[in-house]
């Protein structure tokens, strides 16, 4: 597969080889799609007569893409492996993504609160890179994207809007957080890593 299509939204090109041997053997789909709200990536096992697919938004910054793209590589190598019989974040996977951590914080002299962040994450990685807030605080910052408020920086009660509607926080569930729509007045639970608006 060709990744020179991806290295503008990288980084550093120095990353480029250590993904193509990561990736050489497997077949795969890459896309790079337009903003999703609720998700920054995605892995798709193979459908019949169809291979895997990893699916990246396009207004990630370049940290907050590559890091997120190495933890969807690792559900595809993790797939590739063991199939059905390992868990989307179980043992298996967490082990893959963090050795692949591992080897990106070698492969380039990153900045220095990055690959410490991301050596951290590969000790326990989280089923979300937003589930790690002091990795995806730095990913931000690395970003320029301070400003970008997520819903895992409110507190239970806070109100905020999310695709036109508003909504209660209620309670974190590791990477999702129960929520209450205002307008119709039922429970609904949306991924930490969601980017939203907080209330007036």
């Amino acid at each position: 597969m060709d990744f020179s299509t991806i290295q503008p939204l990288l980084p550093t090109g120095d990353v480029l080889p250590l993904i193509e041997a990561w990736t050489a053997p497997y077949d795969f789909d890459l896309k790079i799609t337009r903003p999703r709200k609720s998700k920054l990536g995605d892995f798709r096992p193979p459908k019949p007569g169809k291979r895997s697919s990893i699916t990246m938004n396009e207004d990630l910054g370049p940290y907050q893409f590559l890091t997120t793209f190495v933890h969807e590589l690792a559900h595809l190598i993790t797939w590739e492996k063991y199939g059905h019989r390992a868990a989307p974040h179980g043992k298996e996977w967490k082990q893959c993504f963090g050795a692949l951590l591992i080897s990106l914080a070698e492969v380039h002299p990153w900045p220095e609160v990055y690959k410490k962040a991301i050596l951290e994450h590969a000790t326990r990685p989280k089923s979300a890179v937003g589930g790690d807030p002091g990795l995806q605080s730095i990913l931000l910052q690395l970003d320029g994207k301070d400003d970008e408020v997520l819903l895992q920086d409110l507190a239970p009660g806070d109100e905020f809007n999310f695709k036109t509607r508003r909504f209660r926080y209620q309670k974190c569930h590791r990477t999702r957080a129960l929520v209450l729509d205002l307008g119709n007045k039922r429970l609904y639970t949306i991924p930490l890593v969601a980017r939203i608006d907080p209330a007036d």
